[in-house]
């Protein structure tokens, strides 16, 4: 990423991973649920190439996670994949921690931790972009102020060759505003979809 750039999606980061972490629902803990917690912070610390186990002890700290339902967010560990929710409910922000069949984090993708500091999509925007063009041109485009990284990937880790970024770019605030959705592979526009920009 170019310096700008990267300090502009930064910086959303971090509005967001505060605002992330004074919303998440919190109640009354014990046992399994004392002192658990699951924020942007946590997400963005976890660094590619690290082993599954270590992933683990990063988010949960502990053998077990809270139970699926608690109030402080917890983490479910399956085949090939852990996932991690802020709080219960519904739309709750969460994270997945992707690993390839050596066991090793290869991809994260994340649902609402991180949102941007000023949504400002449009239709014409989103056209104006095109599949093949470099990740400057896009940025040229797209403002950086409407965007949120919601999956980073190394599929040939350790090699870096077919990284990708995949951006989610709002036209407003909301739950479901109307939303443009990039992904850039070897800093080329790769795929392009929209919804209900004007």
């Amino acid at each position: 990423m170019t310096k700008a750039w990267r300090t502009a999606v930064t910086s959303v980061a971090a509005v967001a991973a505060v605002s992330a972490g004074a919303g998440a629902a919190h109640g009354a803990q014990t046992g399994a649920d004392a002192g658990f917690s699951f924020t942007a912070e946590k997400y963005a610390a976890v660094p590619f190439g690290t082993d599954r186990a270590t992933v683990w002890q990063m988010l949960v700290g502990a053998p077990q996670s809270p139970p699926p339902g608690s109030a402080s967010g917890w983490c479910e560990n399956t085949s090939m994949t852990i996932q991690c929710f802020t709080a219960s409910g519904d739309y709750v922000p969460y994270g997945n921690f992707n690993f390839n069949a050596a066991g090793t984090l290869v991809s994260k993708q994340n649902e609402f931790l991180y949102k941007p500091t000023a949504p400002s999509m449009t239709l014409s925007k989103y056209n104006k972009v095109q599949l093949g063009m470099t990740e400057a041109q896009f940025r040229a485009i797209v403002p950086a102020a409407s965007c949120v990284v919601r999956e980073e990937a190394y599929p040939n880790w350790p090699a870096t060759t077919g990284h990708k970024l995949a951006y989610k770019c709002d036209a407003s605030t909301g739950l479901f505003p109307p939303v443009a959705y990039f992904d850039l592979t070897d800093g080329k526009v790769t795929y392009k979809y929209q919804r209900a920009l004007t």
